[in-house]
């Protein structure tokens, strides 16, 4: 699992508690302000794709196996679009 410098006290207790692996991942020190790091823009990016998906916009499903399937049924669906 990858987290953000806000999170590196947590990496000792996930390890500890859960056998967790957690991985800091570090600033490259260029900009001072906001800047998005290589493994945080996958998962935004995957986030993005779910826009267009009405049932994945707001949580309409009742259960949680439901909602679950509706992820793998659009990233199924994006995969396949990217081989066609």
């Amino acid at each position: 699992m990858f987290a953000d410098q806000a999170y590196r006290g947590l990496e000792e207790t996930l390890d500890r508690e859960l056998t967790w692996e957690l991985q800091v991942v570090e600033s490259d020190g260029e900009n001072s302000g906001f800047s998005v790091g290589r493994k945080r823009w996958i998962v935004e990016r995957t986030y993005g794709w779910f826009g267009g998906w009405r049932r994945l916009d707001r949580e309409y499903e009742r259960r949680t196996d439901s909602s679950e399937t509706m992820v793998r049924f659009a990233m199924l669906r994006i995969a396949l679009n990217r081989l066609a």
